[in-house]
């Protein structure tokens, strides 16, 4: 218990500072980013895949130079990225494929299928 709260005491003031925070959002964007690849993101949602992956490289560079908010910005783009291009590779479909289902009588075949 007493660890906990030491530990909590010494992790406090790096929540609180851009460099911690920045850290965390950098932390969370690649093990999002790791999902993605893990459900095979790279082949099934190339361009959400890409998107992920440039935003982290980016988020990393500017964390290098001391830039922790746009750093934690990218890093949060790179997270939304990251989970689009899962669950597309997960489950088979994009966004704009929901949207386009049901609408038929709407839709031109043309849009439908991307030509």
């Amino acid at each position: 218990m007493k660890r906990q709260i030491a530990l909590s005491l010494l992790l406090l003031p790096l929540l609180a500072c851009g460099a911690g925070r920045s850290v965390y959002y950098l932390w969370d964007a690649q093990r999002e980013f790791a999902r993605a690849e893990e459900s095979g993101a790279a082949q099934k949602a190339v361009f959400e895949y890409t998107m992920a992956r440039q935003y982290l490289l980016k988020a990393r560079e500017e964390a290098g130079y001391s830039d922790y908010q746009a750093a934690e910005d990218l890093a949060r783009k790179s997270m939304d990225w990251s989970s689009q291009a899962s669950d597309i590779a997960e489950f088979g479909s994009s966004e704009r494929d929901l949207l386009l289902d049901g609408m038929d009588e709407l839709v031109p075949n043309d849009v439908r299928s991307g030509d």
